[in-house]
């Protein structure tokens, strides 16, 4: 940790006009806690807004998810009995989602502060931008990844990206109005609008990731892989990472695909198991493998924490 107990209760107190004031951690109660969290941790108590809480600062975050997190938090409410609050040193951006969906109190002094427990949900981060609730429509979502991981979109016109993608001038003029309307793209040029990116890649991901959802529409089964369809779930995780392959095999297909195939699908029984995307996924790879960003969107509230983990590998190995 690059700071220390004063850092945090400086930044505590600057945020919420609120004093702190610093007591002595009973160490008896850490023997409550499994031995590899009670060692993990350094802990100090605290008289914040009038209730006693414990801040616990990793000694080494390394391997550390946000799901046990979580899981240490619930050990050390139980073992403490007031409220715990993690300082980190620093949170990547595809992983605060993960944390406030686990409803996980955090600090990130100087820049960022969750503590649902105690009612407060308060961010400080330079260049933040007004968060929006209407998630991204499945073919802007596609137009994103399509110009992260398979070719450029900028400069182009939407009748060439229609013509790229084989999709409908209107539907991809619609995709391109939504994403300028929420600041992800902008349309310069007169009758013939071009698409103008100034954002670098890795900055147009973390800026989309919370308006992203999951390309899978429903889940079918069938005996027969069909013609079109890319590995998918666990068994592309397995190819991309070291994460074992399923015994029963992943794929993912478009709509249509499912449409086409509509007689040899079964929503309960199959040798293969079928993700039915909302865009098409072969649009975003050039091979058999279903790409990484989509399927880090399928894989990424997965409760298991192995798959977590390989999902934090498939954003680390990403060269944006």
């Amino acid at each position: 940790m690059k700071y220390n107990i004063a850092t945090i209760t400086d930044y505590l107190e600057d945020l919420t006009g609120y004093k702190t004031r610093q007591l002595t951690h009973a160490k008896g109660e850490d023997k409550r806690l499994p031995i590899a969290i009670a060692t993990s941790y350094s802990y100090y108590d605290l008289e914040f807004m009038e209730t006693q809480v414990t801040i616990a600062i990793p000694t080494g975050l390394d391997g550390i998810t946000p799901m046990q997190l979580a899981k240490h938090q619930a050990k050390m409410i139980e073992a403490f009995q007031h409220p715990v609050i993690f300082a980190l040193e620093s949170v990547a951006s595809y992983q605060i989602a993960r944390l406030t969906q686990a409803k996980v109190d955090f600090i990130v002094p100087g820049k960022i502060i969750f503590i649902p427990s105690m009612l407060i949900v308060l961010r400080e981060m330079k260049n933040t931008v007004k968060e929006i609730s209407e998630k991204m429509p499945p073919v802007a979502q596609m137009l994103v990844l399509y110009h992260l991981e398979t070719r450029t979109i900028d400069g182009l016109t939407a009748s060439e990206i229609a013509e790229l993608t084989g999709l409908a001038y209107p539907t991809i003029n619609v995709a391109l109005r939504w994403l300028v309307t929420n600041g992800i793209i902008a349309l310069t040029g007169g009758k013939q609008k071009h698409v103008h990116i100034t954002m670098s890649k890795e900055e147009i991901w973390k800026k989309s990731l919370p308006l992203m959802t999951s390309p899978i529409e429903r889940i079918l089964f069938t005996d027969k892989k069909p013609e079109g369809s890319l590995m998918a779930g666990e068994t592309a995780m397995g190819h991309y990472t070291m994460l074992a392959e399923p015994a029963t095999p992943v794929i993912a297909i478009a709509k249509a695909t499912a449409k086409e195939n509509a007689a040899m699908m079964n929503k309960e029984y199959g040798d293969i198991k079928v993700e039915v995307w909302k865009y098409s996924p072969a649009l975003l790879s050039e091979n058999e493998w279903a790409d990484r960003l989509s399927l880090y969107l399928c894989m990424k509230d997965s409760e298991d924490e192995r798959i977590q983990m390989e999902c934090d590998t498939l954003i680390k190995e990403m060269k944006w």
